[in-house]
């Protein structure tokens, strides 16, 4: 597979699942807390799948981290839960495409998570040694007490 210009992904497809959705760019917005306190929030993608502009581009080393909803909003991340390790997943931004292969279907505590978990969460999105899509969505399909954690490599040509 030849190597692609970094570019910012625009569509996002798993066959296993039958998803085919496009990718928007999200940034972050500061937030209050019930105390008054400051926090970044994500914003969120409607009726697509998020690509977070501080993680990867296509084509560049490091974690391509997208964002979707599971039960709102278009739900178009609602069957992450039915990927399997093997399943393919195609990223692309324009006509360049790279295909990555599910490695991990993790699901974490978030809602009645401790502060501890919550970080070990977070870092998912964070910046690895390595080249791979990090895919985050709310779970389970009826609640957002969970994170549902999609973790692929990049598929090694025959």
């Amino acid at each position: 597979q030849a190597a692609l210009e970094p570019a910012v992904p625009d569509r996002l497809k798993i066959a296993a699942v039958n998803l085919d959705t496009p990718v928007v760019t999200l940034g972050w917005k500061s937030a209050h807390d019930g105390s008054g306190s400051i926090f970044s929030e994500w914003d969120v993608a409607e009726y697509a799948a998020g690509w977070h502009k501080n993680s990867a581009m296509l084509g560049a080393h490091g974690n391509i981290v997208m964002s979707g909803h599971n039960n709102i909003l278009g739900a178009v991340f609602r069957e992450l839960d039915q990927l399997r390790r093997g399943d393919e997943i195609s990223v692309s931004a324009g006509d360049e495409e790279a295909d990555y292969v599910v490695h991990d279907v993790l699901i974490v505590p978030e809602k009645y998570a401790s502060d501890e978990q919550r970080r070990k969460n977070a870092a998912w999105i964070g910046q690895f040694p390595d080249d791979r899509l990090t895919l985050v969505s709310c779970w389970p399909r009826d609640d957002n007490t969970h994170r549902i954690i999609v973790v692929a490599f990049p598929k090694i040509a025959p």
